[in-house]
């Protein structure tokens, strides 16, 4: 203990008579050479006066704000010492302040004329803008260094509190824990005075801002529901996460306890620093360096003398509150206390909401039954508010939380480690999802182009002389040889596209007002025989089929010129013939107009087999782990998982075969893409032929 710290106890204990004569002797002798020690003494002697002429004057309880006390007693204790800082305090003892402080500072290193006794005063001058916050203890202002022309956060007691010792004592003791904790994420304090013209304690520190972790928090959740959330914001979030848990981990290598983390108490600049605040009810460990270093000075508190101080305040926000702090157990407070105030943080930032909320909502009118609550219930959890929760996140949050101590993580860096592990499995997670979703857009794209060769070609089938000449076409012989020619050209189309199975031009008679009565006519149809995809056939007229006109050929003929209508059989809108039942077919037909009458004369139709188009792009190297294509009616076309087509049922849904891809399936019905914004496992993509009626979906799951 320095020399100007122990005459001080000294002095004190001078005026509460408990001082030796021996020690009395040495006091008087030191009030006798020392000018400011005399000024000091008168200073603490009228304070003495003022609190005994309201209270008790033997009394060992030196509070001012004791249940004996009245209004009137207080404001008077207030002018005292208000007043006495007036009178008795000069600028070079205890500087300051306009508003704000000065402080003496001893010289070093410089040759001077009195060595090391010269003292060099600091001053300062800070103008308040605007106060940003309150507290139980104190007020926070907005205030303008004048001297280096920037921005600082003044905390000073609140008036109501300043007739109260202790309550200047918690003041000190904050600032002084504050200002040891020097940690890129604590708030640096710059400096500690008292305010001369109202004799208010206060220290500075710097501006960070009013954001903090609670707004973001609340903007990214905001996100969500508007569906606006990007998978970097909840990444963001944890980084700040883990330099509160940097902050909190160095704080305990101190032998601090923070013991009221809550996102309010998070503050977050513009660029990206994030600074904890608020280190009021911080327990120091008793073994600590830190401890000794407070112990050293008559302004500490122990952690039970700082409990008595608040007359029965709950330490800590019940919202964010841990068991043991609830349940009122100071002794058991320690560093997990902290784990559970991180943990309870992390709640917050995947809910959107704090862990104890609910207990505060259920019924419970008071302080005590939601304390009572808190320490006798099992922790929450953030999967019971929200099920799009990461499961490993929701895990890491649980054991963060657990309602015993010991099953909760060992210390901070061990929960900083998990939340580490997991973004770090969480980046390659999202490669393979990246991947994944180029994947599913290749082949969509793939399929894409496809249809889009099979309508031009359908377009071109359509525009062929002979399609003209059978029109028109008056004898039999006619009518044979265009047939003959139309076919040949039919042919070649087949044979450049393999997975072409059919292509036929038809005509429709009857009365197009009426399409019950009308009905559709093969005229041409070149086939792939079913067995033997290299054997081509010309179908003679015997075989050529006749049938009412189904919903396909309607839409079809309804069709501008040019225009293709495309879809698949599994939509029950064949072009009329019967395919076999396991086969699917994607089908493109156009209309053609007779150039005399300018009606539909007829249309020109080309079937694929879709499956083996499907299994043709899988022949291509894929690293998802199951791939299903289903049409619209959520019948399954097609199953690849592990590197294998599976066999499937075509009247099977996917919720049955892969109930996994349901909520991909429903978003589809209105989406071209499914993004699995929770776990990163599943994409869905979609391909429509009839814009919002009719298409295809692929559904892939990253390989485990």
């Amino acid at each position: 203990m320095s020399d100007d710290q122990q005459i001080s106890l000294l002095i004190t204990q001078s005026l509460r008579r408990e001082l030796s004569p021996e020690e009395s002797q040495k006091v008087s002798e030191h009030l006798q050479e020392n000018e400011q020690a005399a000024k000091f003494a008168e200073l603490s002697k009228i304070i003495e006066q003022s609190v005994a002429g309201i209270s008790k004057p033997d009394s060992a309880d030196f509070s001012g704000d004791g249940p004996g006390l009245s209004e009137e007693a207080k404001q008077r204790l207030k002018q005292s010492v208000s007043g006495a800082f007036e009178e008795k305090l000069s600028l070079s003892q205890a500087g300051l302040i306009s508003h704000a402080s000065g402080s003496s500072l001893k010289q070093s290193g410089a040759e001077t004329s009195d060595s090391d006794q010269q003292q060099r005063q600091l001053i300062s001058n800070f103008n308040l803008v605007r106060r940003l916050g309150q507290g139980g203890l104190g007020n926070v202002w907005l205030a303008r260094d004048e001297k280096l022309n920037r921005n600082v956060a003044i905390k000073e007691l609140r008036i109501e509190s300043l007739v109260s010792p202790k309550s200047w004592q918690r003041f000190h003791r904050e600032a002084e824990i504050t200002g040891h904790l020097e940690h890129p994420n604590v708030v640096p304090l710059y400096q500690y005075g008292v305010d001369q013209s109202s004799g208010e304690p206060f220290y500075t520190m710097r501006f960070v801002g009013k954001r903090t972790l609670s707004n973001a928090i609340e903007e990214y959740h905001d996100r969500i529901e508007a569906g606006e959330a990007e998978p970097l914001c909840l990444h963001r979030l944890l980084s700040v996460f883990l330099d509160i848990c940097q902050a909190i981990a160095y704080a305990h290598s101190r032998g601090v306890i923070h013991r009221d983390l809550k996102p309010e108490n998070v503050a977050l600049d513009n660029f990206g620093q994030v600074i904890v605040l608020d280190w009021g009810l911080a327990k120091v460990l008793e073994d600590s360096e830190l401890a000794n270093k407070l112990a050293s000075t008559s302004l500490n508190l122990t952690d039970s003398s700082l409990a008595q101080t608040m007359h029965g305040d709950v330490i800590g926000t019940p919202l964010y509150m841990s068991p043991e702090q609830a349940a009122g157990n100071l002794d058991k407070i320690d560093t997990k206390t902290d784990v559970y105030g991180l943990g309870a943080i992390l709640f917050a930032i995947l809910t959107g909401e704090a862990p104890h909320s609910k207990s505060a909502a259920e019924g419970h009118t008071s302080v005590e039954s939601v304390l009572q609550s808190i320490s006798q219930s099992q922790s929450p959890q953030p999967a019971e508010s929200k099920t799009c929760i990461p499961s490993a996140l929701n895990t890491i949050c649980a054991k963060a939380m657990a309602r015993k101590q010991h099953l909760r993580y060992d210390s901070v860096q061990d929960l900083a480690n998990a939340i580490e592990s997991w973004m770090a499995g969480q980046s390659g997670k999202q490669a393979a999802y990246d991947t994944l979703r180029m994947e599913g857009r290749e082949l969509r794209a793939d399929l894409q182009s496809s249809v889009f060769n099979l309508e031009r070609n359908v377009r071109f089938a359509s525009t062929l002389p002979p399609i003209e000449a059978l029109i028109n076409a008056q004898t039999d012989e006619d009518i044979s040889v265009w047939r003959e020619r139309l076919a040949t050209i039919y042919e070649g189309i087949l044979r450049a596209n393999p997975d072409y199975m059919g292509i036929a031009y038809c005509s429709v008679d009857g009365n197009s007002s009426d399409p019950d009565k009308q009905r559709y006519r093969e005229i041409v149809r070149v086939e792939r025989h079913s067995r033997d995809a290299t054997n081509l056939r010309v179908l003679p007229k015997s075989k050529l089929e006749t049938g009412s006109v189904n919903p396909f050929i309607t839409a079809v003929a309804n069709k501008k010129p040019g225009e293709t209508h495309t879809s698949l059989s599994c939509d029950q809108m064949c072009g009329g013939r019967d395919f076999d039942s396991n086969a699917v077919r994607l089908l493109s037909a156009v209309p053609v107009y007779d150039a005399k009458t300018e009606d539909v004369f007829g249309f020109v139709i080309i079937d694929c087999d879709m499956q083996q188009m499907l299994r043709r792009q899988m022949d291509r190297r894929v690293t998802a782990g199951e791939i299903i294509v289903a049409c619209d009616i959520f019948q399954i076309m097609l199953h690849h998982q592990s590197g294998q087509l599976l066999e499937v049922s075509q009247t099977k849904p996917v919720a049955e075969l892969a109930p996994h891809f349901q909520s991909a399936v429903d978003a589809l019905q209105t989406q071209t893409d499914f993004i699995d914004e929770t776990n990163a496992d599943i994409f869905g993509a979609r391909l429509w032929f009839t814009p919002g009626e009719h298409g295809l979906m692929y559904l892939l799951k990253r390989q485990a």
